[in-house]
Formats: structure tokens, sequence, C-alpha cells
């Protein structure tokens, strides 16, 4: 029997698309397929189509997206009393991305998260021209679109609980990028994203990539370290870190399995 409704879970990379798709009635299992790309926006969006036809489809499916770096920015927005609505806020985060990037924002969808009175904002900015297209490629696969979600904030949301610390950094590990989120005393300090290193997160190039990242994003070097990376790291034993790995980026990205690609045709 044809599934009747199926979730699709995608995730743009730097050099990687993915797509998981689970049944959801009736309850199958996931197919997984990955496809290599050159880093830009138009390769990126062909190769996420050429999975999608390739997938299981029934006839109420949906699909979320999850964008990493570069398809996304962040920023941590300082608290400003005089900015009483969300188009203030925005205008906000443009002057303040434009020039912490170096670059016009003008074309940016720009997010900002709910946050208490007087605390600092989280903003996660992508092109305007890549969200549309995203959501095009939705609607012409006949899927319902859940989500486009930037890939720190998704996995921020995700581990809400476990990040227990009053002081950390929240380290999301992608295969190519490293996003590092400061929080104290409540508050958002500061975020950047870096290059991973090349030799991968093992005890050394942790401390040493914590310790950049807080000298470029952070007024503080914290002693408390959530990870969450496809792979549990070696066992780290450092005198200035408490490591805690929270899990992978997303349920259905298990690194223990195969991700199927397809063949080029000779």
């Amino acid at each position: 029997m044809s599934p009747l409704s199926i979730d699709h879970h995608g995730w743009l990379l730097r050099s990687q698309v993915l797509l998981a798709s689970r049944p959801r009635w009736p309850r199958g299992p996931v197919t997984r397929r990955a496809e290599t790309i050159d880093g830009t926006m138009d390769t990126a969006v062909l190769r996420l189509q050429q999975l999608l036809a390739d997938a299981p489809a029934g006839r109420f499916d949906t699909l979320t997206l999850h964008l990493g770096a570069p398809w996304v920015r962040y920023s941590v927005l300082p608290w400003q009393d005089n900015l009483k609505r969300e188009a203030d806020w925005q205008g906000y985060a443009r002057v303040l991305m434009a020039s912490q990037f170096n670059v016009a924002t003008d074309s940016w969808r720009i997010a900002i998260e709910d946050g208490r009175y007087g605390a600092p904002r989280l903003a996660a900015a992508l092109d305007q021209g890549l969200f549309q297209t995203l959501v095009e490629l939705a609607r012409t696969r006949k899927c319902k679109l859940h989500a486009v979600a930037p890939l720190l904030t998704d996995v921020t949301n995700r581990y809400h609980g476990e990040l227990k610390a009053r002081e950390f950094a929240l380290i999301v590990a992608e295969a190519e990028h490293v996003s590092c989120l400061f929080r104290k005393q409540r508050h958002w300090r500061g975020v950047v994203t870096l290059p991973a290193p090349a030799a991968g997160l093992n005890g050394a190039s942790l401390t040493a990539l914590v310790r950049d990242a807080a000298m470029l994003a952070s007024d503080f070097v914290p002693r408390e370290l959530y990870l969450a990376s496809a792979q549990q790291p070696a066992e780290y034993d450092n005198d200035g870190f408490e490591l805690d790995w929270l899990g992978g980026l997303h349920p259905l990205l298990d690194a223990t399995r195969e991700w199927a690609r397809p063949e080029v045709a000779a």
C-alpha cells in the first residue's frame, strides 16, 4: 500500500544537499539520499529539486528545510529601548548585520527571535531570493512547506531544555562550518560561524576553536561547552572546559546510516 503522506526533511549545507523522507501514514522506513554541490545557490536548489523528484511521494506530503552555513548568517542584537515595533527591529538588524558582514542586506530575509524585555535577541538572515525559490519548489512538488529553519536556531530550540548552565557556548558542528553561540546571565552575548577544523573536532582543535570564537564574538570564555554534532567526539579532557555532547543535529541525520548517492550516467 502506497503511503498517503510523507514527511521530507532537507538540509542545505556548504557542499552537500541531503534529503530524508519518512512515510507518516502508514508509518514506514526512512529513505536517505545525498548530492554534492559546488557551493552556489543555483546548484543547491537544482540538486534539492532532483532529490525531491526521486523521493517517494504521497498525496499529502510535507517539506521542512534546514539551512546551514553559508546560506544563513547570524547576529546577536543588543537590546534597544527605543525600538517598539518589529519593523524597527528589522531595520536595526539590517544596519547591524551590514556592518558586521560588510555587505548590503537589502535582499536578506531576517528572522528575529522573540525574547524577554531588555534581553539581546538572536537574528538569522538568508537571501530573500533563495527563500522564495524554496517556497516555489515546495509548491511545484505539491508539498506543504512546514518551515525554512536556520540550523543553529533549529538546534537551539531542539535542545533548549538541556542548556542548563548559567554561562556556556553552544557549538553546532556541520561538516565544513562550526557555529558558536555564547550565553551568559540568561542573555545571548555573541555568535560566530567559523570554518571547521581540517582535522575534525578533537580535544585540541575544539579548545582552539572555542577560544578563537570567544575572541571574535563574545566578552567571555565559557567553561561549559554544549556540542551538537553528527558523531560523538572522542573522550574530551581539558582542565579549562567541560564538554557535554547533546547529540546529532536532527534525529533523521543519523551518521551511522549510509546516504545513497545517485549514480552519474556515463
